[in-house]
């Protein structure tokens, strides 16, 4: 009887713990999705990669790598880790970073005509409203300077030194055509990044 009893009260427990989680998948099937859909047109969320695209149309199995390229788009300073993404850092060396719809054109007249803000990156732009630098904070004290320069460490090292007033650090890297620089505070933690020509 008392095995019985056991067995009874195991399979009401499983079936409890069973239900219990399907219903809590249905549920956030639909509020919650929503909720983090809306979170990431708020906050940001950032993509990239390299596309491939057929050399030969004859056949599909010869593929040729495009240039590597990231957008981001939202507040840069919800997320850190975005700065150390892989397709980040390859997209940055090839000059193909989108940031809140603007890209850097490192062939474009660098005299800085004006400025404007999207979400929390500051975008200039030159008399002929081409972006030629994007300038973007990141969230404090959540990326070290030997985290970031390791990931960056793909991209050569153009100047690294102090800032004025012992504000702290900053690291100038080298892309194809322009340069991008991470600073730090006196803390060396990553605070801001510049894309440049």
């Amino acid at each position: 009887m008392n095995k019985m009893v056991k067995l009874l009260s195991s399979t009401v427990i499983v079936s409890t713990l069973v239900v219990g989680s399907s219903s809590a998948y249905i549920t956030s099937n639909s509020q919650d999705v929503q909720a983090q859909s809306e979170q990431v047109q708020k906050w940001g969320h950032g993509e990239g990669g390299a596309s491939l695209s057929a050399a030969n149309m004859e056949s599909d199995t010869e593929l040729e790598a495009e240039t590597p390229w990231y957008k981001y788009e939202g507040y840069t300073t919800y997320d850190p880790s975005f700065t150390q993404d892989y397709n980040f850092v390859r997209a940055l060396k090839y000059d193909n970073v989108t940031m809140n719809g603007y890209k850097v054109d490192p062939e474009a007249d660098s005299k800085v005509k004006y400025n404007e803000t999207v979400y929390d990156t500051t975008v200039a732009f030159n008399k002929d409203d081409e972006a030629v630098q994007t300038t973007f904070f990141t969230k404090p004290d959540s990326v070290s300077k030997e985290t970031f320069k390791d990931a960056h460490s793909s991209n050569q090292i153009i100047e690294e030194g102090k800032l004025g007033n012992d504000d702290g650090t900053f690291v100038e890297y080298k892309t194809n055509k322009g340069s991008y620089t991470a600073f730090f505070d006196h803390n060396d933690k990553l605070m801001e990044m510049t894309i440049s020509q």
